[in-house]
């Protein structure tokens, strides 16, 4: 693969939310390549961090276990629905996994608290965890079961390149292709 770094380690912040409690939401954040260079931008790692409560439940039921979920993704393309990482095109995931148990009261009595993200310090041996070849780059944020905003930080580190034609040429029809 030809590419040859033109900038020094980039870092990109984004906080974005789903607007509504359980809902999907995707936002673009431009990364301001330059097409006609080739330009593309190597993602060296990604952090992601909760930022709302944990999630709440919506409706909860007294006598049993309840459970509310939260994800967050980053993705070399717009997602229709919430990606994951068996998705070619998504860099990095965090998940948030609350459950309760309610007693027939309404107590709370039992409360655990779940999360995953990706790691905070990318492994030494790689050189790159993604190559973004079109502009923008996208959050996606899910919930299920919850009766609160998803609010999330991410932090984006890499780096921009500029890739001779035949690899551009790819690198974007690998991108579109995988929309």
């Amino acid at each position: 693969m030809a590419l040859k770094r033109t900038s020094e380690v980039i870092t990109i912040s984004d906080r974005s939310d789903n607007g509504a409690a359980a809902a999907f939401a995707v936002r673009a954040i431009d990364l301001q390549l330059n097409p006609l260079d080739q330009e593309v931008f190597v993602v060296t790692g990604v952090k992601i961090d909760f930022m709302s409560y944990p999630p709440a439940l919506a409706l909860p039921l007294a006598g049993s276990f309840n459970f509310a979920n939260e994800e967050v993704a980053l993705s070399t393309t717009r997602p229709t629905s919430m990606p994951d990482l068996g998705d070619s095109n998504v860099l990095a995931t965090a998940s948030r996994f609350a459950r309760y148990y309610i007693n027939a009261a309404g107590e709370c009595l039992q409360y655990d608290l779940a999360e995953n993200g990706p790691i905070d310090t990318p492994d030494s041996n790689l050189d790159y965890i993604g190559i973004v070849a079109t502009s923008d780059i996208f959050v996606s944020i899910d919930a299920f079961n919850s009766s609160l905003v998803t609010d999330a930080a991410i932090r984006i580190y890499g780096y921009r390149a500029k890739a001779d034609a035949a690899t551009y040429a790819a690198l974007v029809q690998s991108e579109v292709l995988s929309s």
